[in-house]
């Protein structure tokens, strides 16, 4: 059905979310900490991240969830998040818009409102790539500071449809210059133009 890594502090939650994920049909992974998830997802393929905002050291604050969304939404591309917090949606909801969240809840929630959040997000995953096989169209989202310019733009679009390309291939280069029309000395060009490495 798909595959869901709940980030949350909270034990009991974590718990009752992945019994309920599990009994129907997700695949569950759990994160207590910002560094356990990223662990685990350079290490896993996850398709959907159900995240909590509040997490140690600061449980009161933002920060780590944040520091975590923006981190996927560089990294993990391909990754839908979802934001689940107690956190207030005021405060909050902008700042998770603004480094990439799919979507946004707020705690207690409803599993079946969860459930149709993470069913939502793993339908855009399918769609996109569908339309990426059977159209070559690589869908790309950029946040882009306006009185930076065009050629700002055309670098942040450069490396984020790079780095795309190199996760869809496992970082194949004969694969990469083929997907995108050039040279490998091209491609190698970029990826020391960016400074991207395997990971």
């Amino acid at each position: 059905m798909g595959s869901v890594l709940l980030v949350d502090d909270d034990q009991g939650l974590r718990a009752m979310l992945s019994f309920s994920l599990k009994g129907s049909g997700f695949s569950v992974y759990e994160a207590e900490t910002t560094i356990d998830a990223i662990a685990l997802l350079k290490e896993q393929v996850v398709e959907v991240v159900v995240l909590d905002l509040g997490m140690p050291p600061n449980e009161h604050a933002a920060t780590e969830g944040l520091k975590l969304l923006d981190w996927i939404s560089e990294e993990m591309l391909s990754t839908k998040v979802i934001v689940l917090t107690g956190q207030s949606a005021d405060e909050t909801s902008y700042a998770s818009i603004k480094y990439g969240a799919f979507d946004f809840l707020t705690k207690p929630v409803e599993f079946g409102v969860l459930k149709q959040s993470i069913d939502r997000a793993l339908l855009f995953l399918k769609q996109s790539l569908k339309l990426k096989e059977q159209e070559g169209v690589q869908k790309i989202e950029l946040d882009l500071e306006m009185a930076k310019g065009v050629k700002a733009a055309r670098n942040a679009a450069e490396l984020k449809l790079l780095k795309q390309v190199l996760s869809d291939t496992e970082f194949n280069i004969h694969e990469v210059a083929r997907r995108l029309g050039l040279k490998r000395e091209n491609v190698y060009y970029l990826i020391n133009k960016y400074g991207i490495e395997r990971s």
